[in-house]
């Protein structure tokens, strides 16, 4: 191999986090001790050339040499894997989108530890289940983002569950994740809904971009971090103050799902608390709680509260049929 061949490769298993033991590269590269010093001090020119704040350390316990990161945190097999094990429990992404995105963190992980972690995910790759919607989306998200940064208003084509398609005009504010699905947060029309509407990204079958908005007050009073807390399943509504009371063993699922909570009163056996949420999202929620949530007030959000039981049971009172 020619010297400067191997320079540029050695160069390059350094920035893969390749730790290059001296005895080892020596006898792989069949050189001497000698050009091997040399070589290293090539690339520490470079690096001092680039005015790079990696540098080429040698770790004299394990004779090896590697790049530091100039202060900077490196990705450990540890963070990788809760990071992987996060994303693949996600299923937020199509299967080529998902393994892409798997194959550049892993990427980033020192040369030795990328065996070890791909053994600790290995099950969960071959047997990845990806969303029924099978659609790459992250292009379109990288699209959308670029609107949202340059503060442009966009059309939007979009299929909504009962599979009807609708044109609206919107300006978008944010891109969130939540439930297995990405969300488009954006105001249809500033005049008219104090809160955004939700739009999976998924059913967003073309965006066109309107034109820059200039300064619009949404820009600056909407935090979508503020509004978080209150919204269950994407739907946001009406904002409301739902007094409720559940049972001790469900005050966890309550309290991480509607971190906005105030308890007022405590039993041996049951929680009274104040919660802030959106009231459609929340119905939903609390339904899936069944009786160990039972909302209180207020009075129109209860009797809608009852109106879903009594027509889930209608459902179940009937009687099955044979197909």
């Amino acid at each position: 191999m020619k010297p400067t061949l191997r320079i540029v490769h050695l160069f390059c298993r350094l920035l893969q986090r390749e730790r290059l033991n001296r005895e080892n590269v020596i006898e792989e590269y069949k050189i001497n001790s000698r050009t091997f010093d040399r070589d290293i001090s090539d690339i520490r020119y470079v690096l001092s050339e680039l005015h790079e704040c990696d540098e080429l350390i040698y770790d004299r316990n394990d004779k090896c040499y590697y790049l530091s990161r100039g202060g900077r945190h490196d990705f450990t097999g540890r963070d990788v894997m809760a990071l992987l094990k996060v994303l693949l429990g996600s299923r937020a992404l199509c299967r080529d989108e998902m393994m892409g995105m798997v194959d550049a963190i892993r990427a980033l992980l020192p040369y030795e530890d990328r065996k070890a972690l791909y053994y600790a995910i290995e099950d969960e790759l071959k047997h990845y289940i990806e969303p029924i919607h099978g659609k790459s989306i992250l292009e379109l998200q990288w699209k959308i983002n670029k609107s949202i940064i340059n503060r442009q208003k966009i059309q939007i084509i979009y299929t909504k569950a009962d599979k009807k398609r609708i044109k609206r005009d919107v300006l978008p504010v944010n891109i969130v994740f939540a439930e297995f699905y990405f969300y488009l947060v954006a105001f249809r029309d500033e005049s008219e809904y104090e809160y955004p509407a939700f739009f999976r990204l998924d059913r967003i079958e073309s965006v066109k971009v309107l034109g820059k908005v200039g300064e619009n007050p949404l820009y600056t009073n909407f935090r979508y971090s503020d509004m978080r807390p209150a919204v269950q399943f994407m739907y946001a509504g009406e904002l409301l103050e739902i007094k409720l009371r559940c049972k001790k063993s469900a005050l966890e699922a309550v309290v991480d799902r509607v971190p906005k909570y105030e308890i007022i009163q405590e039993t041996d056996e049951s929680v009274l608390l104040k919660v802030t949420a959106f009231g459609e999202g929340f119905i939903r929620w609390a339904a899936m709680q069944g009786e160990a949530v039972e909302i209180l007030a207020p009075q129109e959000l209860r009797e809608r509260m009852g109106q879903w039981f009594a027509k889930a049971a209608e459902v179940y009172m009937e009687e099955v049929k044979d197909a």
